[in-house]
């Protein structure tokens, strides 16, 4: 069980699972290491609320404007934004971002 299903408890199903194991709030995507991260410091609710608020894309931006760049030592303590498996925009760590192939080409 993802932590999200026992906060989804008292969300009225706001907070789902994605078929690819990811948090979906009401349209906004997090993976499990983001969510992680984004609980750190909002409850839960805060987190629906932002959602409820602005809207999925822009809580996404906001996190990732509250979530910069990490501190040297520090590469899984910032938000970007990717894509899921199935091509969705999806809120990752900075530590979890795989780099394109052609930047291992030499």
């Amino acid at each position: 069980m993802k932590i999200w299903e026992v906060h989804a408890m008292h969300s009225g199903g706001r907070v789902r699972t994605t078929a690819e194991g990811h948090c979906d709030i009401d349209g906004l995507l997090l993976s499990e290491k983001a969510y992680l991260l984004a609980i750190r410091d909002m409850r839960p609710r805060d987190l629906i609320q932002l959602v409820e608020d602005v809207g999925p894309q822009n809580a996404g931006s906001e996190l990732m404007n509250y979530y910069t760049l990490p501190a040297p030592g520090q590469p899984g303590h910032a938000l970007q934004a990717g894509r899921s498996r199935l091509g969705d925009p999806l809120l990752l760590r900075s530590d979890e971002v795989r780099l394109p192939a052609r930047e291992f080409a030499t």
